[in-house]
């Protein structure tokens, strides 16, 4: 396939007059080809501490995160690899259509009273940010009408709860989710997965990739050192692998749908789709690519994989032509059976 064809030139793109909210970088609206996208820029690092690049990798994490969940059959933004203003970007599909709008898992949070929290969502000091509690999401998905009355939003939650585990996205807060309203006389339906840029080691400098590829014991590590944006009742950031051993059902079934319907054979088909140049910029480089392959290969092997032996019922049933529907005949259908 033509590197042309893999990354799209949105150089003379109108603006859309469509406008979009985050801090992670620069982001514009354009209509391209009859439709309107969301451009994702690369986001400046002057301001983090430590050794970064000048940029994060965002916008290849973001097509490179929702290219995994597709694989996994979980509804998701359709990105594209794009370029405009000489940089590469991440080109999101806008999927909120006239007449609707996406209202964030935040806002709807909002519709709880306090007393009906489990935890305190006081401000963290030390970020300036509110600590998202792991059971207040819980109780939201139960409790608030919205959630508790559109289908599948409870799966979702744990289904991103894993699959964000796997990609490394410490970023789903309760502003990166949501539902579509589509009206008064409507009812509300789960967004598509969106915003996965904040994964993959998007902040990892090519020296730090080099010693890693040099060293089994970092790709190791780096595979297995995963964090989730959710807190415990005490503040402590939860260790999603750790969670996922410690019995919770909803979050047991999640894996479990996981490994029937992770393909490992597709990572490869996924990175190598993406160029190492395009239109004279660099994409993604064969030293990234490696990375890449190997940390999720042991993420999958050495975490994933164990986990799962040990806590899945496997008997979750699918049909594979309905991603995470379950069949008449309650049969169990995967790769992996």
């Amino acid at each position: 396939m033509d590197t042309m064809d893999q990354v799209m030139n949105m150089e003379g793109a109108p603006l859309s007059r469509r406008y979009y909210g985050g801090q992670a970088g620069r982001k514009i609206g354009v209509t391209f080809d009859g439709c309107d996208w969301l451009l994702k820029y690369p986001a400046a690092t002057r301001r983090l501490a430590g050794s970064v690049p000048s940029y994060t990798t965002a916008p290849l994490s973001e097509y490179l995160g929702s290219h995994i969940y597709a694989a996994l059959g979980i509804p998701v933004h359709d990105t594209r690899l794009a370029v405009r203003d000489g940089r590469i970007v991440c080109a999101c599909r806008d999927f909120v259509g006239d007449g609707e709008r996406l209202v964030e898992f935040a806002q709807l949070m909002n519709y709880m009273d306090e007393d009906d929290l489990p935890s305190s969502s006081s401000p963290d000091t030390t970020h300036g940010q509110r600590i998202v509690y792991l059971a207040d999401a819980r109780a939201a998905l139960y409790r608030v009408p919205e959630l508790a009355g559109t289908e599948g939003a409870a799966e979702r939650f744990w289904d991103m709860f894993v699959t964000d585990a796997f990609i490394r996205n410490i970023d789903r807060n309760n502003t990166n989710w949501g539902l579509l309203d589509h009206g008064r006389e409507r009812a509300f339906t789960l967004a598509p997965v969106y915003d996965n840029g904040n994964s993959l080691g998007n902040k990892k400098t090519s020296t730090a990739i080099g010693k890693a590829l040099d060293n089994p014991g970092r790709i190791r590590q780096d595979a297995l050192d995963v964090r989730s944006c959710y807190h415990d009742d005490r503040g402590h950031p939860i260790a999603p692998f750790k969670y996922m051993r410690s019995g919770d059902d909803d979050c047991v079934q999640a894996l479990d749908r996981f490994m029937q319907r992770w393909d490992p054979a597709r990572l490869d088909d996924i990175l190598a789709a993406v160029p190492a140049r395009a239109y004279g910029l660099s994409v993604m480089d064969e030293q990234q690519r490696d990375y890449h392959a190997r940390v999720l290969r042991a993420r999958y092997e050495q975490a994933f994989t164990p986990i799962w032996r040990d806590t899945a019922t496997h008997i979750t049933p699918f049909d594979m032509a309905a991603p995470w529907t379950i069949t008449p005949d309650g049969a169990t259908h995967g790769p992996n059976h």
